[in-house]
């Protein structure tokens, strides 16, 4: 009976460890659009395609972060990574200097391919950003770089939205 009790215990305590989160989950623009999708109904959702060689993508980095540590509970945020395979490791090391905890992901598969199923619209060109609404249509999309304040202007609208 004691060591019932133990292994109790211990099956307990494992199941209130806090769900690892990984960095750079590899990800087809398929299985993204349904990431994405998965938020409908529930909260709006901001995606960000970058990558480490490109500069405005690096200097708006700071102003997504931002956004999240002041909206953190009012929309999902998914950066995607568009970094080559070779520069994995360090999209990997910067996602972690920008205190980056949550899930990322790292686009797979062909350039032209992912983009057309992420967005007609969407040139491929970095950083592009994309807020869906909470009924999962797009609601602002932009290519090349943001300051905080069109981020932020852009996400109320749909957070405000209900």
């Amino acid at each position: 009976m004691r060591y019932l009790a133990i292994l109790l215990t211990v099956l307990l305590f494992g199941c209130s460890q806090p769900k690892e989160q990984k960095i750079l989950v590899d990800t087809s623009a398929t299985q993204l659009v349904s990431q994405i999708e998965s938020y409908k109904g529930e909260k709006p959702v901001l995606v960000n395609f970058w990558a480490t060689w490109c500069i405005p993508c690096i200097e708006e980095f700071p102003y997504i972060m931002k956004l999240k540590e002041n909206y953190n509970d009012e929309f999902e945020l998914i950066f995607v990574s568009g970094d080559f395979e070779e520069a994995k490791e360090e999209a990997r090391e910067f996602l972690k200097e920008q205190n980056v905890n949550f899930t990322t992901y790292y686009k797979t598969g062909k350039d032209n391919e992912f983009i057309q199923t992420v967005s007609e619209t969407w040139s491929g060109a970095l950083p592009y950003t994309v807020i869906y609404s909470r009924d999962g249509r797009i609601s602002a999309e932009w290519e090349g770089k943001a300051e905080y304040e069109q981020f932020e202007q852009e996400l109320l609208k749909v957070i405000e939205e209900g």
